[in-house]
């Protein structure tokens, strides 16, 4: 998991933390996927070892207002399964122009979001 830790470090950043183990009991972090598979299990039991208040939402109904009591989302969203016809109608973190919380992506949240938020260049 040590990408993930980088990832983390940068994101931490982004939120205006430091990466200082001292300062990682204080940051919110929601992880946002799908909380019935085990890859979801591994990141939540990976942020709850390692920081001060973590919380598991599904994609599938994620609200981005449930985002704001937090410090940094990580987007954890598959390529394969429901997700390709989940990013045509929207994406989990609502509107691009509306969305400020610093966020890592995870698996191809990257792509997903660029094809539903019509980033130029997003797919293709």
């Amino acid at each position: 998991m040590k990408p993930l830790a980088v990832l983390l470090g940068i994101a931490f950043a982004l939120a205006g933390y430091t990466t200082h183990s001292a300062d990682l009991d204080k940051l919110k972090v929601l992880y946002v996927g799908d909380p019935e598979v085990p890859r979801a299990k591994q990141f939540e039991g990976f942020l709850r070892q390692n920081l001060g208040r973590v919380q598991v939402a599904s994609r599938s109904v994620f609200k981005p207002a449930e985002a704001n009591e937090f410090d940094v989302v990580l987007l954890d969203w598959p390529q394969t399964g429901s997700a390709g016809a989940d990013h045509q109608v929207r994406a989990p973190l609502g509107e691009r122009a509306a969305w400020t919380r610093p966020t890592v992506l995870v698996g191809s949240a990257g792509l997903n979001l660029a094809v539903a938020w019509k980033v130029r260049g997003g797919s293709g």
